[in-house]
Protein backbone atom coordinates (compact mmCIF):
# COMPACT_ATOMS: atom_id res chain seq x y z
CA UNK A 1 0.00 0.00 0.00
CA UNK A 2 1.51 3.51 -1.09
CA UNK A 3 2.74 5.48 1.92
CA UNK A 4 0.56 8.73 3.23
CA UNK A 5 2.89 11.33 1.28
CA UNK A 6 3.13 14.90 1.82
CA UNK A 7 1.98 15.86 -1.10
CA UNK A 8 -1.90 14.00 -0.30
CA UNK A 9 -1.30 15.54 3.11
CA UNK A 10 -1.26 18.90 1.78
CA UNK A 11 -3.47 18.10 -1.01
CA UNK A 12 -6.19 18.12 1.90
CA UNK A 13 -4.55 20.51 3.96
CA UNK A 14 -4.06 23.75 2.06
CA UNK A 15 -7.40 24.18 0.83
CA UNK A 16 -8.59 22.94 4.13
CA UNK A 17 -6.62 25.75 5.78
CA UNK A 18 -8.47 28.09 3.59
CA UNK A 19 -11.73 26.82 4.17
CA UNK A 20 -11.39 26.58 8.15
CA UNK A 21 -10.12 29.95 8.47
CA UNK A 22 -12.10 32.01 6.22
CA UNK A 23 -15.03 32.32 9.08
CA UNK A 24 -13.26 33.27 12.06
CA UNK A 25 -11.27 36.00 9.76
CA UNK A 26 -14.07 37.64 9.18
CA UNK A 27 -15.17 38.10 12.55
CA UNK A 28 -11.48 39.12 13.42
CA UNK A 29 -11.28 41.82 10.64
CA UNK A 30 -14.85 42.69 11.98
CA UNK A 31 -13.53 43.07 15.43
CA UNK A 32 -10.36 45.53 14.11
CA UNK A 33 -12.99 47.61 12.42
CA UNK A 34 -15.32 47.91 15.17
CA UNK A 35 -12.43 48.85 17.47
CA UNK A 36 -11.81 51.35 15.14
CA UNK A 37 -14.81 53.11 13.94
CA UNK A 38 -17.06 52.04 17.60
CA UNK A 39 -14.46 51.83 20.24
CA UNK A 40 -14.64 49.33 23.44
CA UNK A 41 -18.41 50.16 24.13
CA UNK A 42 -18.86 48.77 20.54
CA UNK A 43 -16.91 46.15 20.43
CA UNK A 44 -18.44 44.96 23.81
CA UNK A 45 -21.38 44.39 22.42
CA UNK A 46 -20.46 42.46 19.24
CA UNK A 47 -18.85 39.86 22.21
CA UNK A 48 -21.55 39.47 24.03
CA UNK A 49 -24.39 38.72 20.92
CA UNK A 50 -21.72 37.17 18.78
CA UNK A 51 -20.54 34.73 21.33
CA UNK A 52 -24.14 33.98 22.34
CA UNK A 53 -25.80 33.76 18.85
CA UNK A 54 -22.98 31.34 17.27
CA UNK A 55 -23.31 28.72 20.23
CA UNK A 56 -26.42 27.80 18.38
CA UNK A 57 -24.54 26.97 15.30
CA UNK A 58 -21.72 25.31 16.75
CA UNK A 59 -23.82 23.25 18.89
CA UNK A 60 -24.30 21.45 15.67
CA UNK A 61 -20.73 21.09 14.61
CA UNK A 62 -21.16 17.28 14.22
CA UNK A 63 -22.97 18.34 10.33
CA UNK A 64 -19.65 19.15 9.42
CA UNK A 65 -17.00 16.63 11.04
CA UNK A 66 -19.78 14.01 11.96
CA UNK A 67 -20.97 13.82 8.10
CA UNK A 68 -16.97 13.93 6.96
CA UNK A 69 -16.21 11.34 9.21
CA UNK A 70 -18.78 8.86 8.57
CA UNK A 71 -18.56 9.39 5.17
CA UNK A 72 -14.55 9.11 5.15
CA UNK A 73 -15.25 5.44 7.01
CA UNK A 74 -17.74 4.62 4.40
CA UNK A 75 -15.17 5.57 1.83
CA UNK A 76 -12.09 3.40 3.82
CA UNK A 77 -14.92 0.68 5.09
CA UNK A 78 -28.29 34.04 27.49
CA UNK A 79 -26.48 35.65 30.04
CA UNK A 80 -25.69 39.10 28.25
CA UNK A 81 -28.29 41.01 29.61
CA UNK A 82 -25.50 41.74 32.39
CA UNK A 83 -24.04 43.94 30.01
CA UNK A 84 -27.33 46.10 29.44
CA UNK A 85 -26.11 48.71 31.41
CA UNK A 86 -23.08 49.96 28.93
CA UNK A 87 -24.09 47.84 25.62
CA UNK A 88 -27.71 46.90 25.21
CA UNK A 89 -28.70 50.12 22.61
CA UNK A 90 -26.21 48.59 20.09
CA UNK A 91 -26.27 44.99 20.94
CA UNK A 92 -30.15 44.65 20.62
CA UNK A 93 -31.12 44.94 16.93
CA UNK A 94 -27.58 43.03 16.07
CA UNK A 95 -29.25 40.49 18.12
CA UNK A 96 -32.27 40.00 16.55
CA UNK A 97 -30.36 40.06 13.17
CA UNK A 98 -27.74 37.04 14.42
CA UNK A 99 -30.72 35.30 15.35
CA UNK A 100 -31.80 35.08 11.76
CA UNK A 101 -28.54 34.12 10.29
CA UNK A 102 -28.40 30.73 12.86
CA UNK A 103 -30.57 28.88 10.31
CA UNK A 104 -28.77 30.31 7.27
CA UNK A 105 -25.51 29.22 8.93
CA UNK A 106 -27.12 25.74 10.06
CA UNK A 107 -27.65 24.78 6.39
CA UNK A 108 -24.13 26.03 4.93
CA UNK A 109 -22.49 23.63 8.29
CA UNK A 110 -24.37 20.75 6.33
CA UNK A 111 -23.43 21.86 2.87
CA UNK A 112 -19.60 21.78 4.11
CA UNK A 113 -20.00 18.86 5.54
CA UNK A 114 -21.73 16.94 2.64
CA UNK A 115 -18.67 18.26 -0.04
CA UNK A 116 -15.64 17.57 2.29
CA UNK A 117 -17.16 14.02 3.10
CA UNK A 118 -16.98 14.42 -1.24
CA UNK A 119 -13.14 15.13 -0.84
CA UNK A 120 -14.34 18.70 -2.55
CA UNK A 121 -12.44 20.37 0.36
CA UNK A 122 -11.10 22.68 -2.48
CA UNK A 123 -14.45 23.17 -3.79
CA UNK A 124 -15.55 23.91 -0.23
CA UNK A 125 -12.79 26.58 0.07
CA UNK A 126 -13.78 28.67 -2.75
CA UNK A 127 -17.40 28.92 -1.34
CA UNK A 128 -16.09 30.01 1.70
CA UNK A 129 -13.46 32.06 0.85
CA UNK A 130 -15.51 34.05 -1.82
CA UNK A 131 -18.07 34.74 1.29
CA UNK A 132 -15.24 35.98 3.72
CA UNK A 133 -13.99 38.39 1.47
CA UNK A 134 -17.61 39.79 0.06
CA UNK A 135 -18.19 39.80 3.57
CA UNK A 136 -15.19 41.61 5.02
CA UNK A 137 -15.52 43.87 1.90
CA UNK A 138 -18.92 44.90 2.74
CA UNK A 139 -18.49 45.22 6.68
CA UNK A 140 -15.76 48.01 5.44
CA UNK A 141 -17.99 49.65 3.30
CA UNK A 142 -20.87 49.72 5.71
CA UNK A 143 -18.68 50.75 8.48
CA UNK A 144 -16.82 53.20 6.68
CA UNK A 145 -19.99 54.85 5.32
CA UNK A 146 -21.87 55.33 8.47
CA UNK A 147 -21.27 58.81 10.02
CA UNK A 148 -20.57 59.31 13.77
CA UNK A 149 -21.80 58.62 16.30
CA UNK A 150 -21.42 54.95 16.07
CA UNK A 151 -24.88 53.89 16.22
CA UNK A 152 -26.28 51.00 14.56
CA UNK A 153 -23.16 49.69 13.23
CA UNK A 154 -23.50 46.41 14.66
CA UNK A 155 -27.09 46.31 12.68
CA UNK A 156 -25.15 46.95 9.53
CA UNK A 157 -22.89 44.00 10.03
CA UNK A 158 -25.30 41.64 10.65
CA UNK A 159 -27.46 42.97 7.07
CA UNK A 160 -24.16 41.68 5.21
CA UNK A 161 -23.70 38.74 7.36
CA UNK A 162 -26.97 37.45 6.64
CA UNK A 163 -26.57 38.33 3.01
CA UNK A 164 -23.25 37.02 1.83
CA UNK A 165 -24.45 33.52 4.42
CA UNK A 166 -27.63 33.46 1.91
CA UNK A 167 -25.18 33.77 -1.10
CA UNK A 168 -22.89 31.23 -0.07
CA UNK A 169 -25.75 28.69 1.11
CA UNK A 170 -27.53 29.15 -2.69
CA UNK A 171 -24.04 28.35 -4.33
CA UNK A 172 -23.57 25.34 -2.35
CA UNK A 173 -26.72 23.58 -3.31
CA UNK A 174 -25.87 23.82 -7.24
CA UNK A 175 -21.78 22.45 -6.23
CA UNK A 176 -24.06 19.54 -4.22
CA UNK A 177 -26.57 18.86 -7.48
CA UNK A 178 -23.99 18.97 -10.31
CA UNK A 179 -20.89 17.83 -8.57
CA UNK A 180 -20.37 13.87 -7.98
CA UNK A 181 -17.63 12.74 -4.92
CA UNK A 182 -14.19 12.65 -6.00
CA UNK A 183 -12.62 9.77 -7.40
CA UNK A 184 -9.26 8.31 -6.34
CA UNK A 185 -6.33 10.51 -6.52
CA UNK A 186 -3.84 8.20 -5.63
CA UNK A 187 -2.71 4.56 -5.21
CA UNK A 188 -3.87 4.91 -1.37
CA UNK A 189 -7.14 6.12 -2.32
CA UNK A 190 -7.68 2.97 -4.91
CA UNK A 191 -6.23 0.27 -2.70
CA UNK A 192 -8.75 1.74 0.48
CA UNK A 193 -11.73 1.46 -2.43
CA UNK A 194 -10.66 -2.44 -3.45
CA UNK A 195 -10.01 -3.33 0.48
CA UNK A 196 -13.87 -1.76 1.12
CA UNK A 197 -15.46 -3.30 -1.44
CA UNK A 198 -13.70 -6.50 -0.62
CA UNK A 199 -15.02 -5.75 2.94
CA UNK A 200 -18.49 -5.29 1.99
CA UNK A 201 -18.72 -8.29 -0.19
CA UNK A 202 -17.80 -10.20 2.25
CA UNK A 203 -16.28 -10.23 6.21
CA UNK A 204 -19.70 -7.73 6.81
CA UNK A 205 -21.82 -10.37 4.31
CA UNK A 206 -22.06 -12.56 7.74
CA UNK A 207 -23.56 -9.26 9.70
CA UNK A 208 -26.29 -8.49 7.17
CA UNK A 209 -27.77 -11.82 6.73
CA UNK A 210 -29.14 -12.10 10.48
CA UNK A 211 -31.07 -8.65 9.73
CA UNK A 212 -32.47 -9.90 6.48
CA UNK A 213 -33.33 -13.65 7.85
CA UNK A 214 -34.99 -11.89 10.41
CA UNK A 215 -37.26 -9.50 8.21
CA UNK A 216 -37.90 -12.46 5.56
CA UNK A 217 -39.58 -14.33 8.54
CA UNK A 218 -42.13 -11.85 9.01
CA UNK A 219 -42.59 -11.25 5.56
CA UNK A 220 -42.46 -14.61 4.00
CA UNK A 221 -39.97 -15.57 1.11
CA UNK A 222 -38.79 -13.06 -1.10
CA UNK A 223 -37.05 -13.17 -4.47
CA UNK A 224 -33.79 -12.36 -5.28
CA UNK A 225 -34.30 -8.81 -5.97
CA UNK A 226 -36.58 -8.21 -2.57
CA UNK A 227 -33.74 -10.01 -0.66
CA UNK A 228 -31.38 -7.32 -2.42
CA UNK A 229 -33.61 -4.36 -1.12
CA UNK A 230 -33.86 -5.46 2.35
CA UNK A 231 -30.55 -6.15 2.92
CA UNK A 232 -29.98 -2.61 1.39
CA UNK A 233 -32.93 -1.12 4.01
CA UNK A 234 -31.81 -2.96 6.97
CA UNK A 235 -27.95 -1.71 6.10
CA UNK A 236 -29.20 1.43 5.62
CA UNK A 237 -30.99 1.54 9.03
CA UNK A 238 -27.93 0.70 10.68
CA UNK A 239 -25.92 3.37 9.61
CA UNK A 240 -28.65 5.78 9.94
CA UNK A 241 -29.12 5.12 14.07
CA UNK A 242 -25.52 4.99 14.06
CA UNK A 243 -25.27 7.75 12.61
CA UNK A 244 -27.93 9.41 15.27
CA UNK A 245 -25.87 8.19 17.94
CA UNK A 246 -22.62 9.38 17.53
CA UNK A 247 -24.42 13.14 16.43
CA UNK A 248 -25.78 13.29 19.77
CA UNK A 249 -22.54 12.45 21.12
CA UNK A 250 -21.23 15.18 19.36
CA UNK A 251 -24.08 17.95 20.16
CA UNK A 252 -22.81 16.61 24.07
CA UNK A 253 -19.54 17.87 22.81
CA UNK A 254 -19.79 20.67 20.95
CA UNK A 255 -22.61 21.69 23.66
CA UNK A 256 -19.88 21.71 26.81
CA UNK A 257 -17.54 23.16 24.53
CA UNK A 258 -19.68 26.42 23.91
CA UNK A 259 -20.84 26.31 27.45
CA UNK A 260 -16.95 27.29 27.87
CA UNK A 261 -16.96 30.69 25.84
CA UNK A 262 -20.36 31.32 26.89
CA UNK A 263 -19.38 30.87 30.84
CA UNK A 264 -15.93 32.69 30.27
CA UNK A 265 -18.21 35.63 28.21
CA UNK A 266 -20.39 35.73 31.17
CA UNK A 267 -17.19 36.05 33.67
CA UNK A 268 -15.54 38.56 31.73
CA UNK A 269 -19.18 40.73 31.42
CA UNK A 270 -18.86 40.95 34.99
CA UNK A 271 -15.17 42.80 34.77
CA UNK A 272 -16.16 45.63 32.65
CA UNK A 273 -16.22 47.06 29.30
CA UNK A 274 -12.34 46.87 29.00
CA UNK A 275 -11.62 43.87 29.94
CA UNK A 276 -15.26 42.54 27.67
CA UNK A 277 -13.68 44.32 24.46
CA UNK A 278 -10.38 42.79 25.57
CA UNK A 279 -12.15 39.18 26.18
CA UNK A 280 -13.12 39.96 22.63
CA UNK A 281 -9.64 40.94 20.78
CA UNK A 282 -8.41 37.26 22.95
CA UNK A 283 -11.31 35.25 21.52
CA UNK A 284 -10.25 36.41 17.90
CA UNK A 285 -6.96 35.52 18.21
CA UNK A 286 -7.31 32.48 20.17
CA UNK A 287 -9.55 31.00 17.53
CA UNK A 288 -8.02 32.50 14.64
CA UNK A 289 -4.79 30.39 14.88
CA UNK A 290 -6.74 27.43 15.92
CA UNK A 291 -8.77 27.26 12.62
CA UNK A 292 -5.77 27.88 10.99
CA UNK A 293 -4.67 23.97 12.58
CA UNK A 294 -7.96 22.37 12.21
CA UNK A 295 -6.61 22.38 8.28
CA UNK A 296 -4.63 18.93 9.32
CA UNK A 297 -7.77 18.13 11.50
CA UNK A 298 -9.37 17.98 8.09
CA UNK A 299 -7.18 16.20 7.14
CA UNK A 300 -6.99 13.50 9.39
CA UNK A 301 -10.78 13.17 9.24
CA UNK A 302 -11.08 12.58 5.96
CA UNK A 303 -7.87 10.57 5.22
CA UNK A 304 -7.48 8.80 8.67
CA UNK A 305 -11.27 7.45 8.79
CA UNK A 306 -10.47 5.69 5.19
CA UNK A 307 -6.98 4.07 6.88
CA UNK A 308 -8.37 3.43 10.47
CA UNK A 309 -11.57 1.98 8.72
CA UNK A 310 -9.23 -0.50 7.01
CA UNK A 311 -8.34 -3.78 8.44
CA UNK A 312 -5.36 -3.77 6.85
CA UNK A 313 -2.42 -3.95 8.06
CA UNK A 314 -0.27 -1.40 5.94
CA UNK A 315 -3.23 1.29 6.34
CA UNK A 316 -2.99 1.06 9.78
CA UNK A 317 0.85 1.72 9.91
CA UNK A 318 0.08 4.37 6.92
CA UNK A 319 -2.76 5.71 9.86
CA UNK A 320 0.30 5.91 12.67
CA UNK A 321 2.32 7.69 9.77
CA UNK A 322 -0.50 10.20 8.87
CA UNK A 323 -0.54 11.26 12.50
CA UNK A 324 2.79 11.92 13.45
CA UNK A 325 2.88 14.07 10.50
CA UNK A 326 0.11 15.78 11.04
CA UNK A 327 0.70 16.58 15.36
CA UNK A 328 4.04 17.48 14.03
CA UNK A 329 2.47 20.05 11.63
CA UNK A 330 0.23 21.17 13.78
CA UNK A 331 2.62 21.69 16.68
CA UNK A 332 4.73 23.94 14.56
CA UNK A 333 1.98 25.94 13.15
CA UNK A 334 1.36 26.42 17.06
CA UNK A 335 4.73 27.49 18.28
CA UNK A 336 5.15 29.72 15.05
CA UNK A 337 2.13 31.02 16.17
CA UNK A 338 2.81 31.72 19.66
CA UNK A 339 6.65 33.11 18.74
CA UNK A 340 4.87 35.83 16.37
CA UNK A 341 2.38 36.72 18.72
CA UNK A 342 4.40 36.93 21.15
CA UNK A 343 6.92 39.45 19.76
CA UNK A 344 4.32 41.88 17.97
CA UNK A 345 2.18 42.61 21.13
CA UNK A 346 2.38 46.20 20.43
CA UNK A 347 1.20 46.46 17.10
CA UNK A 348 -0.96 43.48 17.28
CA UNK A 349 -2.78 44.96 20.12
CA UNK A 350 -3.10 48.24 18.04
CA UNK A 351 -4.47 46.97 15.13
CA UNK A 352 -7.55 45.61 17.56
CA UNK A 353 -7.68 49.01 20.37
CA UNK A 354 -6.77 52.34 20.75
CA UNK A 355 -8.28 52.51 24.27
CA UNK A 356 -6.02 52.56 27.47
CA UNK A 357 -7.52 50.68 29.37
CA UNK A 358 -8.47 47.60 26.95
CA UNK A 359 -4.86 47.82 25.90
CA UNK A 360 -3.81 47.41 29.80
CA UNK A 361 -5.72 44.91 30.39
CA UNK A 362 -4.37 42.60 27.13
CA UNK A 363 -0.94 43.04 28.26
CA UNK A 364 1.30 41.15 31.17
CA UNK A 365 -0.50 37.23 32.43
CA UNK A 366 -3.47 37.72 29.47
CA UNK A 367 -1.05 37.96 26.72
CA UNK A 368 0.98 35.42 28.50
CA UNK A 369 -1.27 32.93 28.65
CA UNK A 370 -2.74 33.92 24.62
CA UNK A 371 1.11 33.10 23.29
CA UNK A 372 1.35 29.89 26.16
CA UNK A 373 -2.26 28.68 24.59
CA UNK A 374 -1.07 28.39 21.13
CA UNK A 375 0.76 24.55 20.32
CA UNK A 376 -1.80 23.59 23.07
CA UNK A 377 -4.56 24.45 21.27
CA UNK A 378 -2.79 23.36 17.72
CA UNK A 379 -1.75 19.76 19.25
CA UNK A 380 -5.57 19.66 20.33
CA UNK A 381 -7.61 20.57 17.00
CA UNK A 382 -5.24 17.84 15.50
CA UNK A 383 -6.04 15.15 17.39
CA UNK A 384 -9.68 16.54 17.31
CA UNK A 385 -9.82 15.28 13.51
CA UNK A 386 -8.36 11.90 14.30
CA UNK A 387 -10.25 11.32 16.99
CA UNK A 388 -13.05 11.37 14.66
CA UNK A 389 -11.59 9.49 11.99
CA UNK A 390 -11.34 6.75 14.65
CA UNK A 391 -14.64 7.42 15.25
CA UNK A 392 -14.06 8.00 18.47
CA UNK A 393 -16.90 10.33 19.34
CA UNK A 394 -18.09 9.11 22.76
CA UNK A 395 -14.68 9.32 23.80
CA UNK A 396 -14.66 12.58 22.33
CA UNK A 397 -17.69 13.40 24.56
CA UNK A 398 -16.55 12.01 27.74
CA UNK A 399 -13.52 13.86 27.76
CA UNK A 400 -14.83 17.18 27.19
CA UNK A 401 -17.27 16.59 29.84
CA UNK A 402 -14.85 15.51 32.21
CA UNK A 403 -12.41 18.52 31.19
CA UNK A 404 -14.95 20.81 32.11
CA UNK A 405 -15.96 19.68 35.11
CA UNK A 406 -12.36 19.07 36.52
CA UNK A 407 -10.05 21.87 34.63
CA UNK A 408 -12.24 24.54 33.52
CA UNK A 409 -15.05 24.72 36.18
CA UNK A 410 -13.26 24.67 39.24
CA UNK A 411 -10.37 27.61 37.89
CA UNK A 412 -13.39 29.77 36.17
CA UNK A 413 -15.02 29.81 39.90
CA UNK A 414 -12.22 30.85 41.46
CA UNK A 415 -11.59 33.84 38.64
CA UNK A 416 -14.93 34.64 39.71
CA UNK A 417 -14.42 34.63 43.11
CA UNK A 418 -11.27 35.33 43.57
CA UNK A 419 -8.92 36.84 40.94
CA UNK A 420 -10.92 39.00 39.19
CA UNK A 421 -8.66 39.22 36.12
CA UNK A 422 -9.45 38.15 32.59
CA UNK A 423 -6.61 36.27 32.23
CA UNK A 424 -7.89 33.77 35.06
CA UNK A 425 -10.63 33.35 32.40
CA UNK A 426 -8.57 31.90 29.86
CA UNK A 427 -5.80 30.61 32.24
CA UNK A 428 -9.27 28.17 32.92
CA UNK A 429 -10.03 28.10 29.25
CA UNK A 430 -5.93 26.77 28.40
CA UNK A 431 -6.23 24.11 31.66
CA UNK A 432 -9.40 22.49 29.59
CA UNK A 433 -7.46 22.14 26.73
CA UNK A 434 -4.92 20.63 28.03
CA UNK A 435 -6.95 17.98 29.84
CA UNK A 436 -8.67 17.53 25.87
CA UNK A 437 -5.02 17.60 24.65
CA UNK A 438 -4.23 13.95 27.38
CA UNK A 439 -7.63 12.15 26.80
CA UNK A 440 -7.07 12.16 22.86
CA UNK A 441 -3.45 11.13 23.13
CA UNK A 442 -4.66 8.34 25.22
CA UNK A 443 -7.26 7.25 22.85
CA UNK A 444 -5.37 7.60 19.67
CA UNK A 445 -2.28 6.33 20.42
CA UNK A 446 -3.37 3.51 22.97
CA UNK A 447 -6.27 3.06 23.79
CA UNK A 448 -7.43 2.37 19.81
CA UNK A 449 -4.01 0.35 18.99
CA UNK A 450 -5.53 -1.97 21.91
CA UNK A 451 -9.04 -2.20 19.92
CA UNK A 452 -6.95 -2.77 16.48
CA UNK A 453 -4.88 -5.42 17.86
CA UNK A 454 -8.09 -7.05 19.63
CA UNK A 455 -9.38 -7.81 16.21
Amino acid sequence: MAEVDFGTICGITIPAIVLNVAAPLVVTVQTALLGTYGGSPVQAAFAAVSTTANTTCFLFNFLVDGVSAKVGQSVGSGKWTLLRSRVQQEAAAYWWLRAGLAPIALLNMAINGILQGYNRVAVNAALNTSQSVLEIAGSWAVLAAMPAPPIGRLAALGAVSIACASLSAIEGGICIATLAPQPPQSALEERLMESSAACLDGDSEAERVPLVQEFAEGAGALGDAEVQIAQDAALSSLHFWDFVRDGLNMLIRSATLQATFFLALSVAGRLGTASLAAHQVVAQLWLLTSYVVDGFAVAGTVLGSRLAASAEPAALRNFRVLTLRLVGMGLAVGLASAAAIWTNEESIIALFTSDPETKSTLQGRLWFFLCLAQPINAAVFVYDGLMYATQSFACARTVMLTGFVIAFAPLLALTEWRLHALWGVWGAKAAHNVWRLLGSVLRVHVLFEWEVAAL
